[in-house]
């Protein structure tokens, strides 16, 4: 049985044509959703997901743009006499929903569970096997691998080239990874075509999509992803909103 994965948000904070915020949906017979930016709720309506098909949602950090739909998703399932999200993210997680719960006082009565995670935790839900690593950025941020099926996705959520992140990406099926900026851009917090490729060089991966791209990636979508299988040798391919991948 295949895993099935679609790239919901595969943009950043800057809008952008074709790129909504992050985002993306795992199945493996149950839904889950990896982050959940703004446009989210509209990409899931198109691939046929209301709210009542996903309960339980992964947040890789807090940014807003990896975040701005979760308490739409979280109301569209009160007022539809659902139960709570299950909420899954970095140390703060709870604090940070509480604080815009109790910014709407009919959603204060709206009942969610957060589990706060740190490097190194795993557990297991939705069929998947997960585990948290570190990933390298502005705010505390993790990186997760998902194993279901003799399957195994990684996704990177925001980071610098990361030997950990590197690591947890080793022998998998499908590595999403963002790639934020085109060569020659020098940032911090984020990862370019070379800096990456030099980070998987020496790791065995079936396939790499980059996701994340900020508007001064258009046109260079190609040579981005050029440029990381010549460094890393792995098959590798540019994100877009709503592809779709069996894995």
């Amino acid at each position: 049985m295949s895993l099935k994965v679609t790239l919901l948000g595969t943009g950043v904070g800057i809008p952008q044509p074709g790129r909504s915020q992050a985002a993306i949906l795992i199945e493996n017979d149950l839904p889950l959703l990896l982050d959940c930016g703004a446009g989210t709720l509209m990409r899931l309506d198109q691939v046929g997901a209301g709210p009542e098909a996903i309960d339980t949602v992964v947040l890789s950090h807090l940014h807003l743009d990896h975040v701005h739909d979760l308490l739409a998703l979280a109301n569209g399932r009160y007022l539809s006499g659902l139960q709570g999200l299950s909420i899954f993210g970095p140390a703060g997680t709870r604090e940070w929903f509480e604080s815009l719960q109790a910014a709407y006082p009919n959603l204060e009565r709206m009942e969610s569970h957060v589990q706060e995670l740190k490097a190194m935790d795993s557990f297991s839900i939705k069929g998947f096997d997960i585990f948290a690593e570190e990933a390298l950025h502005s705010v505390t941020a993790l990186a997760y691998r998902l194993e279901a099926e003799e399957r195994v996705i990684v996704y990177s959520g925001d980071t610098e080239p990361s030997a950990r992140v590197a690591a947890l990406a080793d022998g998998s099926d499908l590595l999403i990874h963002e790639c934020s900026f085109p060569e020659p851009f020098d940032v911090t917090n984020h990862t370019t075509p070379l800096k990456l490729g030099n980070m998987l060089s020496n790791h065995e991966l079936k396939r790499v999509v980059l996701t994340h791209l900020y508007p001064q990636a258009e046109g260079h979508e190609d040579e981005m992803a050029q440029q990381v299988i010549e460094l890393s040798g792995a098959p590798t391919i540019v994100g877009w909103d709503m592809m779709i991948m069996e894995i």
